[in-house]
C-alpha cells in the first residue's frame, strides 16, 4: 500500500505543522484525507433522522431533542485549543481516528436506552469530530498549494457527501425495521480510520516555525474572526432549522419516513454542488462576491421554500442547499489564507465559532419551533440571514490577489 511520503515535500517556514509542496495541488492526498471527513459526517448525518424516533421513544419535546445536536456540535468549542496544540505537536493520526469514534457512538445512538445515554454518545462523538475538524483541514490546505479554495472544496465535498449519505443510510435502516442492528454500521468508520493511518504513516511532519511560536496574533485574528462569526450567526437559524428539523417539519405535513429522510439528503446533495462552486469561485473572483451571492440566494430560497409546495418547494430547497454551502469553503480559505503561520489555530477558531453558534441556535430553533411552529421559524430564518451582508464588507482584504 502506497504511503503519502513524497520526495518533493519540503519544510516550509510559511506554514505550520503541515507538509507543503509549493504551488502544486496534490489531488490524491487532498481527496484521501477528505475521505475521513466524508465518513465522519456520514455518522453525524444519523442524528437528525433519528430525532423523530428518539422523540417518540423518550417522550421528548423538540427543545429537549435539540440537546443531542447541541452536545455534538457544542463540543467544537474545543477546536481552538486543539488547533493551537496541533500547530506544535503531531496530532494528525489521532484526528484520523475520528471516523472510528464517531462511528461507534453515533451507531449506538440508535439503540440508546435513555436520553442521558444518548446525550453522552453525542458528546463523545462531538469531541472526536472536533479534533478532526480542527486538524485535518490544515493538512488538506498544505496539499493545496495556492489553490486554498479548491482544497477546502475537496474537504467540504467530503463532508457534504457524508451528511447526504448519512440520512439515507439510517432512514433505510429505520424503514426496514433493522434499527437494533444499527451498531454494525460502526465498522465502516473503524476501517477507514485504520486505512488512512496506514496511508500517512511516512508523511513528514514539520512543526510551526520558531518565530510563529512567539505570540498568537490576537488583534489580527479578531479582525477576521469577528465578522466571520457574525456572518455565520446570521446564517445559523436558517441552516440549523433545516438540518435538524426538516424531517420533523415534513413528517408533520404528512410526509412518510422515506420522503422526510430523503429531503435532507436532497438538501445535502445540492450542498455538494455549493461547496464546489464556492471554492472555485473564491479562487477566481475573491471572497466578497461569493459571500454576497451566498447570503442573498440563501434568504430568497428560504422565503420561497416557506411559501411554495410540491416541485417549486423542492427547487427552493435545492437553491438553499447550493447557496448556504457556497460560503463554507470561502470562510475556511479566508481563515487559513490570513494566518499561514497558524492555520490549525485559525481554522480551529473558525470551526469552533461555526459549530458553537449552530449548536446554540439549534436549541433556540427548537424553542421557536415549539412556540411558533415550523413555518414561522423558517420564515424568520430566511429574513435574518440578510443581516449578514454588512459584515461581509467588514472582512479585511487578503494580501494576495484572486487568481484568474
Amino acid at each position: 500500500m502506497a504511503s503519502f511520503h513524497s520526495s518533493n515535500l519540503q519544510p516550509a517556514i510559511t506554514d505550520d505543522s503541515i507538509p507543503q509542496a509549493a504551488d502544486e495541488f496534490q489531488a490524491f492526498k487532498a481527496a484521501s484525507v477528505s475521505s475521513a471527513h466524508a465518513i465522519n459526517d456520514t455518522y453525524s448525518g444519523f442524528i437528525s433522522p433519528l430525532l423523530p424516533y428518539l422523540i417518540d421513544s423518550f417522550a421528548l419535546v423538540k427543545v429537549q431533542a435539540s440537546l443531542l445536536p447541541f452536545l455534538f456540535q457544542g463540543a467544537s468549542i474545543l477546536q481552538p485549543v486543539i488547533g493551537h496544540w496541533a500547530d506544535r505537536s503531531n496530532l494528525r493520526k489521532l484526528a484520523l481516528y475520528a471516523p472510528a469514534v464517531s462511528g461507534i457512538f453515533l451507531s449506538l445512538l440508535a439503540v440508546a436506552p435513555s436520553l442521558q445515554t444518548a446525550m453522552l454518545y453525542c458528546l463523545l462523538a462531538g469531541i472526536s469530530s472536533a479534533m478532526m475538524h480542527a486538524i485535518l483541514p490544515a493538512l488538506v490546505s498544505g496539499y493545496s498549494g495556492r489553490s486554498t479554495g479548491k482544497g477546502m472544496s475537496f474537504w467540504l465535498v467530503g463532508g457534504e457527501l457524508g451528511v447526504m449519505l448519512g440520512p439515507l443510510i439510517i432512514t433505510a435502516v429505520i424503514a426496514s425495521g433493522l434499527l437494533p442492528k444499527a451498531p454494525w454500521l460502526m465498522l465502516a468508520g473503524i476501517l477507514i480510520s485504520l486505512l488512512l493511518n496506514l496511508l500517512i504513516k511516512d508523511e513528514p511532519y514539520h512543526p510551526a516555525a520558531a518565530h510563529s511560536r512567539q505570540s498568537i496574533p490576537f488583534k489580527a485574528l479578531a479582525a477576521v474572526m469577528l465578522p466571520l462569526s457574525a456572518i455565520m450567526l446570521m446564517r445559523a437559524l436558517l441552516r440549523t432549522g433545516l438540518e435538524i428539523y426538516l424531517p420533523i417539519y415534513l413528517s408533520e405535513r404528512g410526509a412518510g419516513v422515506w420522503l422526510s429522510g430523503a429531503a435532507l439528503s436532497f438538501l445535502q446533495a445540492f450542498g455538494v454542488l455549493g461547496v464546489v462552486l464556492g471554492g472555485l469561485a473564491n479562487d477566481r473572483y475573491g471572497f466578497k462576491p461569493v459571500l454576497l451571492v451566498s447570503v442573498l440566494f440563501s434568504g430568497l430560497g428560504m422565503l420561497g421554500f416557506v411559501f411554495t409546495t410540491g416541485a417549486a418547494q423542492a427547487l427552493n430547497l435545492g437553491l438553499i442547499g447550493v447557496s448556504t454551502t457556497m460560503m463554507l469553503p470561502v470562510c475556511m480559505a479566508i481563515a487559513q489564507d490570513h494566518f499561514p503561520q497558524n492555520r490549525s489555530l485559525a481554522n480551529g477558531i473558525y470551526m469552533a465559532s461555526l459549530s458553537a453558534l449552530n449548536a446554540i441556535i439549534g436549541v433556540l430553533t427548537g424553542f421557536l419551533y415549539d412556540l411558533l411552529g415550523g413555518q414561522t421559524t423558517y420564515l424568520i430564518g430566511g429574513l435574518v440571514v440578510f443581516l449578514a451582508i454588512p459584515f461581509i464588507f467588514m472582512l479585511p482584504k487578503l494580501e494576495k490577489s484572486p487568481k484568474i
